[in-house]
């Protein structure tokens, strides 16, 4: 049996999927009722910390078996931590994609608490000779490739480069939002990367492994590829890696009805390339755009609250836009090139309201 979260849109049956409802993501940290869920086969692992164990092997100097209780002995670390699917907003995509149809919901933030990565690997002493690392999950299940399935007993694994896990604020979390992580988000230990979409933190996590050679993985090369327009195979193209600068509007939900005088906008944005520096809003179409209030102060690792007030003097129906941008130059795009599963999609949120003249 998984959790019940009433709180949540059902996307997919088979995996379970379900992602956030946008006028529940007002608050900074997303209680975990209301945490969007991504999992890739129908069995969710039903771990007992006694009998599980992380290992630690491959092209190390200190092989390592570690038990939760050992786990949780060495030095904590917290972050709160920005979640995106890489298919969120998918159901955008002109025209459809493959994949799950995710609306905007599939992205989340909660505080996590774990151990550094660095820890870990500084414990097993990589030798000189490993080149990536391999974090398996503890889930097994089917995947199909044009038609013909590809096995069924796939491991759900991903890999870093050595540049990439050297990243301090990579954890391998036990806690999310203050309580043991849930089955559905991960239960007992989940990897966490903060600043990549949501493929590149494997949950269940149950080894973690160094190797001298690039990993082929079928979630690394099959799956969470830009496959372009034109390419005549699926796994030709870039891979999916950091989020794309983007924002969400979480007040007020499409089709929502305001009324005349001041109104306050507020959403969230977020970027895996760098701070959030201006998200500007646009109440007639994208026409003209002002420059919102950036609320908290910019952390590396979560998202970036804004607000925007605006005095509504005439009634009717507006189009409402959002677009975010980041220290690093990005800008969110009006639209962004077709990819076959319709991965990172970061295009300009766009919702539509009505001012009335007053309440009745």
């Amino acid at each position: 049996m998984t959790e019940s979260y009433s709180e949540l849109n059902h996307v997919s049956y088979d995996p379970l999927v379900k992602e956030s409802r946008v006028a529940n993501l007002g608050s900074f940290i997303t209680p975990t009722e209301n945490f969007y869920i991504r999992n890739h086969y129908l069995e969710v692992p039903d771990f007992s910390e006694t009998t599980w164990n992380l290992e630690v092997k491959g092209h190390i100097n200190s092989p390592l078996s570690l038990t939760m209780n050992a786990i949780r002995a060495l030095p904590k670390k917290e972050l709160d931590i920005t979640l995106e699917c890489a298919g969120n907003s998918r159901s955008y995509m002109m025209p459809e994609a493959e994949g799950i149809q995710f609306n905007h919901g599939a992205v989340s933030t909660g505080t996590f608490m774990g151990v550094s990565l660095n820890t870990i690997l500084d414990l097993a002493d990589l030798k000189s000779t490993a080149k990536e690392i391999i974090f398996s999950g503890g889930d097994l299940g089917t995947e199909e490739e044009d038609g013909a399935v590809f096995s069924n007993t796939l491991t759900y694994q991903r890999s870093l480069t050595l540049d990439q896990v050297r990243d301090e604020n990579i954890l391998l979390a036990y806690e999310m939002n203050g309580s043991p992580l849930t089955r559905d988000h991960g239960f007992p230990l989940r990897l966490m990367v903060p600043g990549w979409y949501g493929m590149a933190s494997v949950k269940w996590l149950v080894s973690i492994e160094a190797t001298e050679h690039s990993f082929n993985g079928f979630f690394q090369k099959n799956r969470y590829i830009l496959v372009p327009e034109g390419a005549e195979g699926r796994t030709l193209g870039e891979p999916v890696t950091k989020l794309g600068v983007k924002t969400l509007i979480s007040t007020p939900r499409h089709g929502e009805v305001i009324y005349k005088g001041p109104f306050t906008f507020s959403g969230f944005a977020w970027s895996g390339w760098g701070l959030v520096t201006k998200v500007e809003i646009s109440v007639d179409g994208g026409t003209t755009w002002n420059q919102a209030r950036l609320i908290n102060n910019q952390s590396p690792t979560a998202w970036r609250k804004w607000e925007f007030t605006w005095q509504a003097n005439n009634t009717g129906h507006f189009i409402v836009k959002a677009r975010a941008y980041d220290s690093k130059g990005n800008v969110q795009p009006s639209n962004v090139p077709w990819n076959f599963r319709g991965y990172a999609n970061n295009c300009i949120q766009s919702i539509a309201i009505r001012v009335a003249s007053k309440r009745p």
